[in-house]
């Protein structure tokens, strides 16, 4: 760190904190200092923990936080400290270094992550336009480069190759020579990193400069030889420590205030501090004195718990709340843990005052050297609060004391109706107390109280009040649920609960009363795990109502962990500002492994009456786990945040809670692959420091756009309520909109190279901050990255409508720019023109169409920009590129391929022609051949005509038409051409002469005499012949022909009224037809014998 910061910082001391469970005899080593017993700090910067199911051991940092904010904790585990040689000391270093700046000073990851849509592992280079690692480096990084939006595309520095390089820590610091962190001169600001895009491009060592660890000149470079090992202090983390000090002036006797407060207290202490704490009470007015010594609480059923939650006195003191003297009750409350003797540092104080009236700023000044003196905590419960309409809130004084101990305000309204209090108050009590206690027992400690389910249901009604509860496995065997009222008979008899397994619990027996604090509780000993439902009858009137609360303590370490935290703490709010917008947070893991896509909503309550009296309506706000960088920073690594929302009306309080549960059964659990085996003490080291080790996820570094899960698991049914705390709003909002919308920070872009378009995708902002809609969208694009960053270049017009926040926007732009390199940047607009920040800057660079330009047709209407470039609306329209905005060489190159394709058809068209008349002149001569060797032809025709008597008959296909006059050419006639029968043979016997006669084989054939062989003929030829027997004299009848096969056949002859084709002929005339014109002429029977001439050619006739 000496090295890195230019001698500038270095760690001077390290606090070591040992589990508590942990047996000090048995320790393997021996300590310099006698092992020191403290409850500070309860959850440490650096956590040696299990494995994560993504980085194994590897050292990571988890940062909800923006750029120069600090980070949450930096985890690793403890393999990582079993190191075996000096060269794995060295990478350990670089390591821890890497993620201390990051946790420190809010500077992110200067590396590509393989498969990463936001930041791959390579771009192209600017200069060079070739494939280039990301990252920032003084040098040129050598390793083998790929095109990343092929799969499986990553990128590792060659280790022995790159010696050359001194930075950055925060690219590569697996290489040896690698010691410095990227400064102004040799930082690469178009790198696609997550640092450029949530840093604007600014250097980490720019942003390091600014942190409050160096800025004014704050530990300036030293030469010093100063000696620079830390002193390291070793000490065991005891049972937490609570002392509650109590203000009993007389504005506490007012209505019902002290009863409540002593039955609050009561529950707090019997059922909710876990076991092994040490719990005191302290009361003050205007001197304080001890009302129970700090006592140790061994366990659930101990007498102790009993004892001092009945410490208070049944009245307070009648002394006037001007004269509280707050520092009086912190001065006897040190006492009580000095008393104790042991050492009291980093114990837990909850404050309980009414918070009416300033606290001088004296008494606050010294109260905050104690605590800080002492490393307490303090915890503030305002109770109650008055709110008077149309004065000013009341302030209290206590804002720096919590920011100095890192404690938080819990308010409690006044909400008396005359000389009585409403039972809400009593419980919204409760709910502070414990979430005081929760916020300071480890929320990991096995013992630690948890709040499964709360909810309020309203009298006045006489009803039954119903509702849902989930356990899981990190609860204990044990479960309570509770009813509390203002008054016993507002809770009928009837009291169900129903068990995943069906199974009912409604009997009175199992019913346990306990007055002294208004509930009636159902001990759920071994309670199943899943989803339980309820029903409670509700008799409570319309001033009061039910409350039903399901809590349980932790089973052990390893189960469910939630946290809720806002990023102003307990500073107040200025809703006014929008330079200081507040975050809301929730952390949701399953030990160390984070759970995803479950449900959080936040609820911000206004507290206090309206002016009718009634209370103020609810806020609910979904958090999102996206990665969208603006305000999520990573995707999936358990952490839900937004932004909060405006809220309206004057100054006021707002009780922040929220409701986890697992989505209906969508929530999943990151995993280690299923065949995981412990890995050797070496196994968080680069390949070339290992041999022979499993490198599952052993290159996966924190962290990209989102944590690259491999496997995940089913989230079992849970729920879980958790309250943070007050926020105090102390201004308005402006009367004008002067709220932006967020920053777009994960626009990315996908170019198809087959069709040349490019999809723009990107999460849709909100009018304010990431609430509701925006109202338009700007874009520009740029052919230089100093150019977008100032969003100057070619606008882009026709962008979509904005959708609502956390919308994915899916758009796709035509352009016109090929093997150039190019960048894109959007921002939003709302309906007062408030401009969102600056996001992210994308590259943009389409391939070379291979020969021609595309031909696009669109059906949707066209959107149009001011350069070159084409945006569709959200659909997918667009339009495609016109002529003028073409350059020469591109219409050249439109008119050589036009050119050439025309060149192609004519060449095409030439040929066809040319292989069609040949064709046709091959054909003709070899029919005249056929003709001429044998008198064997074919029917060529598609009709057939049977004229008997006069009379004429229409064939299947065609209807006989009157003979045409033939052709002068001698051509056969065309096949859509056909004779009757009567007149084919009046032609036939015309103009031919047929000889019979029997060749040698006895096979007859026929000679053609007395005409050409072109003559004016039917093309028609008889290819067989068979005898046909003579019925009777006169005119022979018209015969069906018989199948040709060679058995005899039996032909069936029609009668005398036949006048048509019957339908049951039409498959078989047409298939002996067919069937004939497709096979070659049969072999005649060798023994013919030889027929008048008049049967030849009524045969003729037959066979056509």
């Amino acid at each position: 760190m000496w090295s890195a910061t230019e001698g500038r910082a270095s760690l001077r001391e390290v606090t070591v904190a040992l589990p508590r469970a942990w047996r000090t005899d048995a320790l393997s080593c021996s300590l310099l200092t006698p092992l020191m017993d403290s409850s500070s700090p309860t959850e440490g910067h650096v956590r040696i923990t299990a494995p994560h199911p993504v980085f194994g051991a590897r050292p990571w940092t988890q940062q909800s936080q923006g750029c120069g904010r600090q980070g949450d904790f930096i985890q690793m585990g403890g393999d990582l400290l079993r190191a075996a040689s000096n060269d794995s000391h060295a990478h350990v270093a670089r390591l821890l270094l890497t993620e201390w700046a990051k946790f420190r000073w809010g500077v992110f990851d200067e590396r590509g992550h393989t498969n990463d849509p936001l930041y791959p592992p390579t771009f192209r280079d600017p200069n060079t336009h070739q494939w280039a690692a990301t990252g920032c480096a003084d040098g040129a990084v050598k390793g083998n480069t790929c095109d990343p939006s092929q799969p499986g595309c990553s990128f590792t520095p060659e280790p022995y190759n790159n010696n050359h390089l001194s930075t950055s820590l925060l690219a590569f610091p697996e290489l040896p020579t690698v010691r410095l962190f990227c400064n102004g001169t040799n930082h690469n600001r178009v790198a696609p990193t997550k640092h450029n895009s949530l840093c604007g491009g600014r250097s980490a060592w720019e942003i390091i400069q600014q942190t409050p660890d160096f800025v004014g000149g704050r530990n300036s470079a030293s030469n010093g030889s100063r000696g620079l090992d830390p002193i390291l202090r070793f000490v065991q983390q005891a049972s937490p420590r609570y002392v509650i000090v109590i203000e009993d002036t007389a504005t506490m006797n007012l209505q019902r205030r002290w009863e409540f407060l002593r039955k609050a207290m009561r529950r707090v202490v019997v059922y909710d501090v876990p076991d092994g704490a040490h719990v005191g009470v302290v009361t003050f007015h205007s001197v304080a004195r001890t009302v129970a010594p700090l006592t140790y609480i061994e366990s659930e059923d101990s007498d102790m718990r009993q004892r001092v939650g009945s410490s208070l006195p049944r009245n307070p003191s009648p002394v006037p709340e001007s004269h509280k003297c707050l520092i009086c009750g912190m001065q006897e409350a040190l006492r009580v843990l000095d008393a104790d003797g042991k050492n009291g540092d980093g114990s837990i104080l909850i404050l309980i005052t009414t918070g009416s009236g300033p606290t001088p700023q004296r008494e606050v000044d010294e109260m905050t050297y104690l605590a800080k003196q002492r490393h307490l905590k303090v915890e503030a419960v305002l109770y109650p609060l008055t709110e008077r309409r149309g004065a000013a809130a009341a302030t209290h004084g206590l804002e720096s004391l919590m920011a100095a101990t890192q404690g938080s305000i819990h308010t409690v309204m006044d909400e008396g109706v005359g000389n009585d209090s409403k039972v809400k108050m009593m419980v919204a009590l409760m709910d502070a107390l414990l979430a005081a206690v929760q916020k300071n027992a480890p929320p990991s400690a096995p013992g630690a109280p948890v709040l499964v389910h709360s909810a309020a249901y309203p009298g006045g009604i006489a009803s039954m009040s119903a509702g849902s509860f989930a356990l899981d496995d990190s609860l204990g065997p044990n479960a309570r649920f509770s009813v509390y009222y203002y008054d016993l008979n507002h809770v009928g008899n009837a009291i169900e609960l129903t068990a995943p397994s069906g199974q009912k619990i409604a009997s009175v027996n199992v019913q346990e009363e306990d007055g002294d604090v208004n509930m009636i509780f159902i001990s759920l000993e071994k309670a199943e795990r899943g989803l339980w439902t309820y029903s409670v009858e509700n008799r409570a009137d319309s001033h009061q109502g039910l409350y039903v609360q399901v809590t349980s303590k932790r089973n052990s370490s390893l189960g469910l962990q939630v946290r809720l935290w806002t990023s102003s703490g307990s500073r107040p709010v200025n809703s006014s500002d929008p330079s200081t917008p507040v975050v809301i947070y929730a952390e949701v893991k399953a030990s160390v492994a984070p759970i995803m896509d479950a449900r959080v909503v936040a609820k911000i309550q206004r507290l206090g009456t309206n002016a009718t009296g009634s209370n103020y309506q609810p806020i609910f706000l979904d958090l999102w786990d996206n990665g969208i960088g603006d305000p999520d920073v990573t995707k999936g690594d358990g952490v839900y945040s937004r932004y909060l929302p405006p809220l309206p009306g004057n100054p006021g309080r707002y009780l922040l809670s929220a409701d986890i549960d697992y989505n209906s059964g969508l929530a999943v659990i990151a995993k280690g692959p299923p065949t995981r085996h412990h890995k050797t003490s070496s196994s968080h080291l680069p390949h070339y420091y290992q041999h022979g080790y499993d490198n599952w996820n052993s290159a996966e570094t924190c962290c990209g756009n989102g944590l690259p899960h491999v496997h995940t698991r089913r989230a079992a049914p849970f729920l879980r309520h958790v309250t943070w705390g007050v926020l105090e709003v102390v201004s308005p909002p402006s009367v004008r909109d002067n709220v932006p919308p967020s920053r777009i920070l994960d626009l990315r872009v996908e170019v198809n190279d087959t069709v040349h378009e490019i999809s723009l995708r990107w999460t849709a902002p909100g009018d304010d901050w990431d609430v509701d809609r925006a109202h338009h969208y700007e874009a520009v694009v740029a052919p230089f990255w100093r150019e977008a960053r100032a969003f100057q270049g070619d606008r882009l017009t026709g962008l979509p409508q904005p959708l609502p926040a956390g919308t994915l926007h899916t758009t796709s732009l035509h352009f016109t720019r090929y093997e150039e390199l190019w960048y894109v940047t959007v921002r939003a607009v709302d309906e007062a023109g408030n401009i969102g920040g600056m996001g992210n800057i994308a590259a943009l660079w389409v391939p070379r169409p291979p020969t021609t330009y595309e031909i696009t047709t669109r059906t949707q209407p066209a959107l149009t920009t001011s350069g070159n470039y084409t945006m569709p609306s959200e659909l997918g329209s667009g339009r495609p590129v016109g002529i003028t905005e073409l350059q020469l060489e591109d219409v050249a190159v439109i008119l050589g391929s036009i050119g050439g394709f025309l060149l192609v058809v004519a060449a095409l068209v030439s040929y066809c022609y040319c292989h069609t008349t040949k064709r046709r002149k091959q054909k003709h001569e070899k029919d005249v051949e056929k003709v001429q060797g044998s008198g064997s032809v074919m029917v060529k025709s598609r009709s057939l005509g049977i004229e008997e008597g006069g009379g004429s008959h229409e064939s299947l296909d065609s209807v006989v038409k009157d003979a045409p006059e033939p052709t002068r050419d001698g051509r056969p006639l065309s096949p859509v051409q056909s004779w009757g029968a009567t007149t084919l043979l009046q032609e036939h016997e015309r103009r031919l002469s047929v000889h019979s006669g029997a060749t040698e084989d006895g096979v007859v054939a026929y000679q053609v005499d007395g005409a050409p062989l072109h003559a004016r003929f039917p093309d028609v030829t008889v290819t067989d012949y068979r005898p046909v027997p003579n019925g009777g004299g006169g005119e022979p009848p018209v015969y069906v022909p018989c199948p040709h096969e060679e058995a005899p056949c039996q032909c069936a002859v029609p009668g005398p009224d036949y006048t048509s084709y019957a339908a049951t002929w039409d498959e078989p005339l047409t298939g002996h037809l067919l069937s004939r014109a497709r096979t070659a002429a049969p072999t005649p029977a060798p023994h013919q014998p030889h027929l008048p001439q008049a049967d030849r050619k009524r045969r003729n006739v037959t066979q056509v």
